[in-house]
C-alpha cells in the first residue's frame, strides 16, 4: 500500500521556503542567536537558515523551554525544540487570541469517539488562560501541550497497540510519520484539520465512529431487552416462549415489525424471512433456522459490539494507507475474498482459513505474481509430521492412495513398504512428502503464489462441503477458494485473448504449470469483525481466532474506556 505524503510536504514546503531566505513573519527584530541543527530531510525539513533573529521575549521562552526539553526523550526533545526554532521561538498554543489550544483541548476530549485514551495525552487545561504569562508558564504549557498533540496525531495514524504484542500471527507493522511531519501538519490550518490529516482514509473509519455513538446510545437505553433463552434449534413452523423472545429480539433490532398476541409466539413465514436476513448480515448460513451459532450472535450484548468496534477501529488506524486501484481483501473472519477495482468490488468468493488455535491463518500484506495450474503440493514438513507419520505408522501404504510420493531431503522417491516407520518420531522424521498433481490433490487444480515468510497462499481444494458451514476454519493455514478458476479467468485477462481457453489448455496437460502474471495484484489479509453494507449499515462477524478480545484487553490496559461496558 502507499503511504500518505501529506504532512511530509508540508514540511518541506515550509522548511524550503525558509532555506530560500524567507523570513518569518514573527522574525524582525532582536538579537540574533545560531539556529539549531536540523534533522535530516527524510523528516521533512530542507535546510537551515544560517540565523534566526529573536525578540528578547522569544529568547527568554527558549531559555524556559531547554530544561523542559532536556528531560525529554532525545528524539522527541530535538522535534519540538526544531519546530519552536523555526517559529523563533514564537509562542503556539499560549499565543494571546489563538484558538489552537482550545482546538487541541477538544480533539482529545473526542478522542474517546475513536476509542483513543483520553488520560493518555494528559490533562486538559491547554486552553485555560494563564493567569501570568511569564515564561515558564508559557514554556510548561507549549511543551505539555505539544507532547499531546504529537502522541495523540502518532495514535491516530499507527494505532495505540502494537500488533505484534497481540500475536505472532499478524505481522503489520504501522509506522507513524516522524514527529518533524507531524508539527509540520500545523502549519496554515486548523488544530482539527492537521489530526483528521493523520486518521485513517478509509471510509469505514467514520462510519465506525458512527455506529460506536449508535451502540453508547442503545447501551444508555437499553432498548435491545432480554435476551432469547438457550434452547433446542428452532426451525419454521415451531411455536412457544422462546419464539416469541426471537420475534421480539428481532423487531428490537430493526428486523421485524412487532406482532400482535396472536402470532407473537409463532415461527410463520415472516420471522423466518427476518431469521435468514440478520443470518445473512452477520455471515451465518442463511437457512431460516436459529441454532447455537443464530442465537449466539442474537444475543450478543450491546457491550460486545461496542468492543468490536473498538477494535476494528484500531486495526484501521494499523492498515492507515490508501488503497492500491484494484487489490484483493482476504478477511479471515467474513471467510471470504473480494476484488476490489476503484473502490467497487467487482468479484468475490467463499473461502476456508486456517484452523483455531492451530493452524491460524495470519495476516499480512503480499502481491500475487505467479498462478500454478496442476499444483504439486510439497507437504511443510509440519504438516508431515503432525497428521502423515502417525499414518504412516499405522499403515506405510496410506501414502500411495493418495498419490503422494515419499521422498529423501535430496528429492530420491522411497519405497514406503521399506521403511520401518515406527522408529521415527517428530524430532528425527528425515523424510519430505509430495503429492503429484491430480483431482485428489489437497491444493486442487490451482493455486496463487504471493510470496511471504507464512509459505500461505490461495488454492483451490477438492473438499467443496466445507464451503456450506457457517465456521469455515479448516485449513493448515493457506486460503481455499470456492471459485478459484474464475479468478484464474480474471488474472489471465490481461495478458490472455481467451484467458478460459488459455487456462483450459493449461489444465488439459495435466502437468505443473506456472504462470508469471503480467499485471501482479496485491492482496490484504485482514481480520475484520465488523464490516459495512454499501448503505452504511453495520454487519459483524465472530472473533473466530479470538483475537478480538486479545486487542481490546491491550486497549483497555491502555486506558480506553467503553461507557456501555462500565455499567
Amino acid at each position: 500500500m502507499k503511504s500518505k505524503p501529506m504532512a511530509r510536504a508540508l514540511f518541506a514546503l515550509l522548511a524550503a521556503s525558509l532555506a530560500l531566505g524567507a523570513t518569518p513573519p514573527w522574525a524582525e527584530e532582536a538579537a540574533v542567536v545560531p539556529a539549531p541543527a536540523v534533522p535530516q530531510a527524510s523528516e521533512g525539513l530542507a535546510e537551515t537558515p544560517a540565523a534566526v533573529p529573536l525578540a528578547p521575549e522569544a529568547a527568554a521562552l527558549r531559555d524556559a523551554m531547554a530544561p523542559l526539553l532536556a528531560a525529554l526523550p532525545e528524539g522527541e526533545a530535538g522535534a519540538i525544540g526544531q519546530f519552536y526554532a523555526w517559529r523563533a521561538y514564537a509562542p503556539f498554543w499560549t499565543e494571546p487570541g489563538s484558538p489552537r489550544a482550545a482546538e487541541l483541548a477538544a480533539a482529545l476530549d473526542a478522542g474517546p469517539a475513536q476509542a483513543l485514551p483520553r488520560a493518555r495525552y494528559g490533562a486538559a487545561d491547554f486552553a485555560a488562560p494563564l493567569a501570568a504569562p511569564e515564561p515558564g508558564a508559557m514554556a510548561e504549557r507549549e511543551v505539555a501541550a505539544t507532547r499531546a498533540y504529537l502522541r495523540f496525531a502518532t495514535d491516530l495514524s499507527k494505532g495505540v497497540v502494537a500488533p505484534s504484542a497481540i500475536s505472532e500471527e499478524i505481522t503489520r507493522k504501522p509506522v507513524a510519520p516522524a514527529p518533524a511531519a507531524l508539527l509540520a501538519a500545523l502549519d496554515g490550518g486548523t488544530v482539527a484539520e492537521a489530526l483528521r490529516g493523520f486518521e485513517p482514509q478509509d471510509p469505514d473509519y467514520r462510519r465506525l465512529m458512527a455506529e460506536k455513538a449508535r451502540l453508547e446510545e442503545l447501551g444508555r437505553t437499553g432498548s435491545w431487552g432480554p435476551e432469547v433463552a438457550e434452547g433446542p434449534t428452532l426451525h419454521p413452523g415451531d411455536a412457544g416462549p422462546r419464539v416469541g423472545e426471537i420475534r421480539a429480539r428481532l423487531a428490537r433490532l430493526g428486523y421485524l415489525v412487532p406482532a400482535g398476541e396472536e402470532i407473537a409466539t409463532g415461527f410463520d413465514g415472516g420471522l423466518a424471512q427476518a431469521v435468514m436476513q440478520f443470518q445473512r448480515d452477520h455471515g451465518l448460513n442463511d437457512d431460516g433456522v436459529v441454532g447455537a451459532m443464530t442465537l449466539a450472535a442474537l444475543n450478543a450484548p450491546v457491550e460486545t459490539r461496542l468492543a468490536q468496534v473498538a477494535v476494528n477501529l484500531e486495526r484501521l488506524r494499523w492498515s492507515n494507507d490508501a488503497p492500491e486501484a484494484r487489490y484483493l481483501l482476504v478477511n479471515i473472519p467474513d471467510f471470504g475474498v473480494t476484488l476490489w477495482q476503484d473502490g467497487t468490488p467487482i468479484w468475490s468468493s467463499k473461502v476456508v482459513v486456517g484452523k483455531a488455535h492451530v493452524t491460524e491463518t495470519p495476516e499480512f500484506d503480499g502481491v500475487v505474481k505467479t498462478m500454478v495450474v496442476n499444483p504439486t503440493w510439497h507437504i511443510p514438513d509440519s504438516i508431515a509430521i503432525r497428521d502423515y507419520l502417525p499414518k504412516l505408522q499405522r499403515n506405510p501404504m496410506v501414502l500411495k492412495n493418495q498419490g503422494i510420493d515419499l521422498m529423501t531431503r535430496k528429492g530420491t522417491v522411497i519405497n514406503p513398504k521399506l521403511v520401518d516407520f515406527t522408529q521415527y518420531t517428530p524430532e528425527n522424521f528425515p523424510f519430505r512428502i509430495k503429492q503429484r498433481p491430480s483431482d485428489d490433490n489437497a491444493l486442487g487444480e490451482v493455486k496463487f503464489l504471493f510470496p511471504n515468510q507464512h509459505s500461505v497462499y490461495m488454492h483451490d481444494t477438492p473438499h467443496k462441503e466445507y464451503f456450506a458451514r457457517d465456521v469455515r476454519a479448516y485449513s493448515n493455514g493457506c486460503i481455499r477458494l470456492e471459485k478459484p478458476v474464475e479468478l484464474a479467468h480474471i488474472l489471465l485477462e490481461g495478458q490472455s485473448a481467451d484467458p478460459a481457453a488459455t487456462y483450459a489448455g493449461l489444465r488439459a496437460s495435466g502437468k505443473e504449470r506456472g504462470v508469471t502474471l503480467e499485471q501482479t495484484i496485491p492482496v490484504h489479509i485482514v481480520y475484520r469483525t465488523v464490516t459495512f453494507d454499501a448503505d452504511g449499515t453495520a454487519r459483524y462477524r465472530p472473533d473466530v481466532y479470538g483475537r478480538d478480545a486479545k486487542i481490546f484487553e491491550a486497549l483497555e490496559a491502555a486506558g480506553v474506556t467503553l461507557p456501555a461496558a462500565q455499567g
